[in-house]
């Protein structure tokens, strides 16, 4: 956590660092709104730096959908990330796919 912490310290839209941190919140952490607050950072962090990266919004999207629990605002978060995905390659069905799973 420390090496995140300061990779996010050095450049807050690193979005390898705001997945592993936002990862780590989910599984040790019981902060809802910290977890929100990273999501709508990555969700940001992806559109503009990697905005033509449908893949990678996709992958990030399954992670945090598998992880959720069940839990509704992180499957509206992760179907905001598939819907950028979608709008990028909507002849993509793997990403309709995960948003029927």
């Amino acid at each position: 956590m420390e090496a995140i912490t300061g990779v996010l310290a050095f450049d807050k839209t690193n979005t390898e660092a705001l997945r592993i941190y936002i990862f780590y919140l989910l599984a040790r952490e019981n902060d809802a709104e910290l977890v929100q607050e990273k999501m709508n950072e990555l969700t940001q962090a992806l559109k503009k730096i990697e905005g033509k990266n449908s893949e990678l919004i996709y992958n990030v999207s399954r992670l945090f959908a598998r992880y959720s629990s069940r839990k509704e605002w992180i499957i509206t978060k992760t179907l905001q990330l598939l819907d950028i995905a979608i709008m990028l390659q909507p002849e993509n069905p793997h990403y309709h796919a995960e948003v029927g799973f």
